[in-house]
């Protein structure tokens, strides 16, 4: 039976059949995090490529005023002492690296 029909015959029409659902492997959190770590990667390549990390940073910057405004000092500590860690966590795997190629570069094996 043809849409047309149906409408003429005065049937009552059948919704969609519902999506199949969507099978969680994470909680709402773990979902939120991938996708805002997705969000940013992007942003942050497209700075890159584009030559506006600038702009990039002072959009972040205002954004987590945002946050810190809104969600009190406790959240402006939180974000700073997260921050504080993620730098010397970068800087740290940094100097890993150098000093690994280093050894290589000397015949030696890298701590």
């Amino acid at each position: 039976m043809t849409n047309r029909t149906q409408i003429a015959s005065n049937e009552p029409q059948a919704a969609p059949p519902p999506p199949p659902p969507t099978l969680n492997d994470c909680t709402p959190a773990e979902a939120a995090d991938k996708r805002y770590l997705e969000t940013c990667a992007e942003m942050f390549a497209d700075a890159g490529v584009g030559k506006h990390m600038a702009e990039l940073a002072d959009n972040l910057a205002w954004t987590l005023a945002h946050i810190c405004v809104n969600c009190g000092v406790g959240a402006a500590g939180d974000i700073m002492r997260t921050l504080g860690d993620y730098i010397c966590r970068i800087e740290a795997r940094k100097q890993a690296e150098i000093e690994a190629k280093q050894a290589r570069e000397q015949g030696r094996l890298p701590n």
